[in-house]
Parts: structure tokens; C-alpha cells; sequence
């Protein structure tokens, strides 16, 4: 019998986290969503965890691929993982990174912000659906 036991290292939290992708990289399908607070100003909900909360580098990259109606990402697809190179205060944090998406014909590729006065492409690759 083979069972996960990813479920068995899943912090406790409303939001999905950086350590929720030590194991690996998770797809998604969206199920919702809607406005946020103004730290956190978008959740997107997911079939069967807690929300996704994007960090603005991640909530451009969503816009650019799927647009700026977030009710027409119902449906779509994203594969999400854990970059331990994120930073936050100059510290090496860990955050949540999108390495596919669905509906998207071909790589979507954007200059973001990596510090202050820096930045870097970011290429999303279009994730292949059943």
C-alpha cells in the first residue's frame, strides 16, 4: 500500500508557506479569488488546501499570463515551489515561486524585481494539462 505523508509536515496556517514545498513542487487548480487585506491583497483559492496569498513579483506574473479578472483563472492551473533564495529584510526567507501555468500558449517571460534598484527575468513555462 503506498500512502504520502506530506500532510504530516504541513505547518499550521491559513495560507500555504514556503515549507509547504520542502518536499517538492504542488499544481493547483483554482478555485476562487478575491480581494485580500492590504498586507496581503489577493488570495487565491485552491482545490483542496489552504489559499495561495502571492507576493506582488508573483501576483505581476499572474496578470501577465491569465490577465487582470481574476474570476477567469477559475479553472486554470498553476505549479507552485519553494525558493529558498527569496529574501525579505536581507535575509534568505524562502518564498513561494510559480514554475507553470496553464492557459498559456508558450513561456511568459518578465523582468521583476529582485532588490532595491535590480532586476532579473522570470520565465514561467506553460504546464501541460490532462
Amino acid at each position: 500500500m503506498s500512502f504520502t505523508l506530506r500532510d504530516t509536515i504541513e505547518p499550521k496556517s491559513d495560507q500555504l508557506n514556503y515549507d509547504d514545498f520542502i518536499a517538492g513542487p504542488v499544481t493547483f487548480t483554482v478555485a476562487g479569488v478575491k480581494r485580500g487585506s492590504d498586507e496581503q491583497p489577493v488570495i487565491v483559492e485552491v482545490e483542496g488546501n489552504r489559499p495561495f496569498k502571492p507576493c506582488k513579483s508573483m501576483r505581476r506574473v499572474l496578470i501577465a499570463a491569465w490577465g487582470d479578472k481574476g474570476a477567469d483563472w477559475v479553472g486554470r492551473q498553476f505549479t507552485l515551489y519553494g525558493d529558498p533564495s527569496v529574501k525579505f529584510g536581507g535575509a534568505n526567507v524562502g518564498g513561494i515561486r510559480i514554475s507553470h501555468m496553464s492557459h498559456i500558449a508558450g513561456p511568459v517571460t518578465l523582468k521583476l524585481t529582485t532588490t532595491r534598484s535590480k532586476r532579473a527575468d522570470y520565465t514561467v513555462q506553460p504546464l501541460v494539462t490532462k
